[in-house]
């Protein structure tokens, strides 16, 4: 398990160093294959032990090697944050692998399948994320990506199931609930969109954010989407509040600040503490 963890870990890392092109290429209507790596202010060629991830930015103490030039953190900071979500993703999944099912073939979703999926997602999300924050732009693989990625799986899951159980409705369950969390979340965030803007005459959030909410309930189910838009609003609003304080921005300008992060964050909450957050509520109400 060690073994597989630090795998993970460094897998996570080296996705994260790809991303960080993606990032930075996507917006800007560049390829993500050629040129290959180079300096972004001198254009030098990037040497492969110069572009190890993490380890190089820490060797070269973050500057590039031929004009001395600072590398942002974020390229560490996407790197690390990557692989320390697989790792936390392929722990999340870890007890699936001592838990075989009745089914026995549909176990391969969970054992296999899913820590992949996951990872997939993740990767997704850190793409959408810093891509909101410097543009305000959530891509449409990020978005339309993630939906069809939950529903594939799903499909693969039923095709599983009908070979361990037979053609019953629980083989079903899994594509009927990425639908139904599907159309819930993008059709609760369109109306949360709609609503926002007739009453604040502005546009409230983009579609981006409608979509990517439509894509968390198709991965996840409907149960996942009021979490995750609980936890998002929430730490929007924090966030909206500090830097509102701090001077940072205008009251009139808080609904300019990206929420697809935060809708990020919101799913990340629901993944690795989900049913927790869930049961802590209904303690609470007196459920």
């Amino acid at each position: 398990m060690l073994i597989i963890g630090f795998f993970s870990f460094w897998l996570g890392a080296c996705i994260g160093s790809f991303l960080n092109v993606v990032v930075w290429r996507v917006p800007r209507g560049e390829s993500i294959v050629r040129p290959p790596s180079h300096c972004p202010k001198c254009n030098a060629s990037i040497k492969w032990h110069q572009n190890i991830p993490i380890l190089s930015w820490l060797a070269l103490r973050g500057r590039c090697a031929n004009c001395r030039e600072p590398i942002s953190p974020r390229y560490i900071l996407v790197e690390l944050l990557t692989g320390l979500l697989f790792l936390a993703a392929f722990w999340k999944c870890s007890p699936v692998y001592a838990s075989v099912g009745p089914d026995g073939v549909a176990s391969f979703t969970r054992i296999i399948g899913l820590p992949v999926v996951w990872w997939v997602w993740i990767s997704l999300m850190v793409v959408g994320s810093f891509i909101d924050f410097d543009h305000q732009l959530l891509p449409d693989f990020v978005t339309v990506g993630g939906m069809i990625l939950g529903v594939v799986y799903a499909c693969i899951e039923c095709a599983l199931l009908f070979v361990g159980v037979g053609a019953t409705m629980e083989a079903l369950r899994p594509l009927m609930t990425s639908l139904v969390g599907l159309a819930f979340g993008f059709g609760l965030m369109w109306l949360i969109r709609y609503v926002g803007t007739k009453a604040f005459k502005r546009e409230a959030m983009g579609l981006g954010d409608v979509f990517l909410m439509g894509a968390i309930g198709a991965l996840f189910g409907p149960v996942s989407v009021m979490v995750t838009l609980v936890v998002s609003a929430v730490a929007g609003s924090i966030v909206g509040v500090m830097l509102i304080l701090l001077s940072k921005t205008k009251l009139g300008s808080f609904m300019e600040i990206p929420y697809g992060p935060y809708i990020c964050m919101g799913c990340l909450a629901w993944m690795f503490f989900g049913p927790e957050l869930v049961r802590w509520y209904l303690d609470l109400v007196g459920f």
